[in-house]
C-alpha cells in the first residue's frame, strides 16, 4: 500500500506556474486592483468593472487600478476583517432600535466578492489554452508521477485558490481528477481537488438570465450547499444565484458558508487520515492572522511525524515556526524545482 500524499496550496502555486510560462506581469495575482478597469462587466462585456460606477463602495474606500500591491491587499484585508466581526458578532435589537451596522464594508465586501469573481474569469480568458511548455512545470511532473506510481495510494490537493489553472492543466495533459464534495466524484481516481474558498468553476443549480446580472447590495450573505453546486469550466460568466467564493484573507468558518463548512470539513477529515510515513507539501500558503485559523485546523490533526516539506521563496516566519514546532520531519525549499529531483530519487 502506497502512501497518503496531502499537498495544501495557496497563491505562491498559480504565481509559480505563471512565472513558468511567463505570464507573470501580464496576470497579476499579487496586486489584484492593477487589471480592475480591463476587467468585462458582463451584461455589456465592456471594462471598467472596478469603477464607481460599478462598485461605488470599493471605489469610496480607495480601490484603484493605479494603487501598489501592498495598499491593495491592505484595504482587501480591512475589508474581510470587518466583514468576519460582523459574520460573526451576535446581532442585538434592543426595544425601540433598530440594528444596523456601518453598511459600506458589507456593500464593499459584495462587490469585492463578485469583481474578484470577474477578476479570474478575464485572466482564465487570456490563457486560451495551456501552452505545451507547461509539460516540463516542476509540480505537473510531480503530479503526474505521483499518480501514476504506486508509491502514492492516495493524493489529496487542498487549494486556497479559485482560480482553474490546476484543473485545466491536469485536463491537458489526460490526468485524471475529482473535484471533492462538488458533483459526480470517480472512487477509482486517485487524485481529489478540494477548494474550501471556492472556485469560479463553481455553478449554483439555480441560474438566472445574464441580462439581469447585478450586485445586490443586502446585508444577507447568500448560502447553499455541496449538492446545490456542479463544476463546469465553460460559460463562466453565466449568472447564478449563489457564487461560491470566499475572498482572500476570509475564514471560511466566519460565514458559515454550508458548502464551506462542507469541503473544509472533508479536508480536516483527510488530513486526520495522515500517518507518519505519509507526506503533506505546503506551497505559497500567506498565513495571515485572518487565515491562520483555517491552516491551524489542518496542521494540528496530522501527525507529528508526518512528513512535511514547505516550497516557498519568502516564508512567513510565523509558519516557518509553527511547522518546526509541531513537525519533527520538516523541511523548506525555495522553489519548485526540487520536486523534480523528488520525481527521480522515487523512480529510482
Amino acid at each position: 500500500m502506497g502512501k497518503k500524499l496531502f499537498i495544501a496550496l495557496g497563491n505562491g502555486f498559480t504565481v509559480d506556474f505563471l512565472h513558468h510560462i511567463d505570464r507573470k506581469d501580464e496576470i497579476d495575482v499579487v496586486n489584484l486592483f492593477r487589471r480592475g478597469a480591463e476587467v468585462p462587466w458582463p451584461t455589456t462585456r465592456m471594462p471598467g468593472f472596478l469603477s464607481f460606477k460599478h462598485c461605488p463602495h470599493l471605489w469610496n474606500l480607495g480601490a484603484r487600478p493605479n494603487m501598489d500591491a501592498d495598499s491593495a491587499m491592505q484595504l482587501i484585508e480591512d475589508i474581510i476583517t470587518c466583514v468576519n466581526v460582523y459574520a460573526s458578532k451576535e446581532k442585538r435589537n434592543p426595544v425601540g432600535h433598530e440594528y444596523r451596522p456601518n453598511d459600506i464594508y458589507i456593500y464593499a465586501y459584495k462587490e469585492l466578492l463578485q469583481y474578484l469573481k470577474h477578476l479570474f474569469i478575464f485572466y482564465d480568458r487570456i490563457i486560451e489554452d495551456i501552452p505545451e511548455s507547461a509539460e516540463n512545470w516542476s509540480w505537473l511532473q510531480f503530479i503526474k508521477h505521483a499518480n501514476e506510481s504506486d508509491y502514492y495510494s492516495e493524493i489529496v490537493i487542498v487549494t486556497y485558490n479559485y482560480d482553474i489553472w490546476l484543473e485545466r492543466i491536469l485536463q491537458k495533459f489526460d490526468i485524471p481528477f475529482n473535484v471533492g464534495m462538488i458533483g459526480e466524484n470517480d472512487p477509482q481516481v486517485k487524485i481529489n481537488i478540494l477548494k474550501p474558498h471556492g472556485s469560479i468553476s463553481f455553478t449554483h443549480k439555480q441560474k438566472m438570465d445574464k441580462d439581469s446580472y447585478s450586485i445586490k447590495l443586502d446585508n444577507e450573505l447568500l448560502d447553499g450547499s455541496t449538492d446545490e453546486f456542479s463544476v463546469s469550466y465553460e460559460n463562466l460568466d453565466d449568472n447564478y444565484l449563489v457564487s461560491a467564493l470566499i475572498p482572500p484573507a476570509g475564514e471560511s468558518s466566519r460565514f458559515n458558508h454550508t458548502w464551506a463548512s462542507q469541503i473544509r470539513g472533508t479536508a480536516k477529515h483527510k488530513a486526520t487520515r495522515l500517518e507518519a510515513n505519509d507526506e503533506m507539501i505546503i506551497c505559497g500558503l500567506s498565513y495571515w492572522h485572518v487565515d491562520r485559523a483555517e491552516l491551524d485546523e489542518l496542521i494540528v490533526s496530522c501527525d507529528p511525524l508526518l512528513n512535511v516539506t514547505m516550497i516557498n521563496p519568502n516564508p512567513k516566519r510565523t509558519i516557518n515556526a509553527v511547522l518546526t514546532s509541531i513537525f519533527s520531519n520538516f523541511v523548506t525549499y525555495s522553489g519548485s524545482a526540487t520536486l523534480k529531483e523528488k520525481v527521480t530519487c522515487q523512480a529510482s
